[in-house]
């Protein structure tokens, strides 16, 4: 099953994010939130609108926006 997952970590410049693409158990993408071009919630809706069109769907217990 293709689903994607969103992960975020607290570091000394504030928050970073990003979102991680499986294949079943295989790691096929990352893409990283560019912290000075959008904010959380427009990363959020272009990657997921992004890998949704590829097929892939929310892994379960991912919150959408």
């Amino acid at each position: 099953m293709k689903t994607y997952k969103f992960f975020v970590r607290s570091t000394r410049r504030g928050l970073t994010e990003w979102v991680i693409a499986y294949d079943g158990e295989t790691e096929v993408k990352r893409i990283d939130r560019d912290v000075t071009q959008e904010t959380v919630r427009q990363f959020r809706e272009r990657v997921g609108a992004e890998l949704e069109a590829e097929g892939y769907v929310a892994a379960p217990n991912q919150y959408t926006l």
